[in-house]
């Protein structure tokens, strides 16, 4: 389990990295939110997808993806899973870093966890916006499917490029 303390802490260790992902909590809401072991997972599974995405690591990628998923990507068009694995595999998804601010963690349900923030990255060369930093809103919907949490539903909205 990522504590909030230690999810800074991760950021502060990872500085010095070539490629890095974090998050961080915005509020004592969120701090709280982690207590709830539910949470506490999906948090988990956030650590696990964006180690991948900057990692370069496919599998690890599109196995955090329910196979129902739908994502409005920051790309502004809806996606599937099969969608945003085939992005993936070209490049078009990858980061030379990841940072994640989140304002919002709680249970919506039994079985799904909504996670509200910002992200911050920066896309490698080749990319669009390769080597700006690239800010944006994201919602994600986990569902705990077969006993694992899943992201389901995704939304990233794109706002600033600098």
């Amino acid at each position: 389990m990522t504590s909030p303390l230690k999810g800074l802490a991760l950021s502060s260790a990872l500085l010095a990295a070539p490629a890095m992902a974090d998050w961080k909590p915005a509020s004592l809401q969120v701090m709280e939110a982690t207590k709830d072991p539910r949470v506490a997972a999906v948090l988990k599974e956030v650590d696990l997808i964006d180690a991948a995405i900057v990692a370069g690591d496919k599998e690890g990628f599109v196995r955090a993806f329910a196979d129902d998923a739908i994502v409005n990507s920051p790309f502004n068009n809806v996606t599937t899973k099969a969608m945003a694995a085939a992005r993936y595999q070209s490049g078009v998804l990858t980061y030379k870093y990841l940072h994640r601010s989140i304002e919002y963690a709680g249970l919506r349900r039994d079985d799904e966890v909504v996670l509200m923030g910002e992200e911050t990255c920066e896309p490698p060369a080749g990319n669009m916006f390769a080597g700006k930093t690239v800010r944006r809103r994201f919602t994600d919907v986990w569902r705990l499917q077969g006993g694992r949490w899943l992201l389901s539903l995704r939304q990233a909205t794109v706002f600033e490029v600098k």
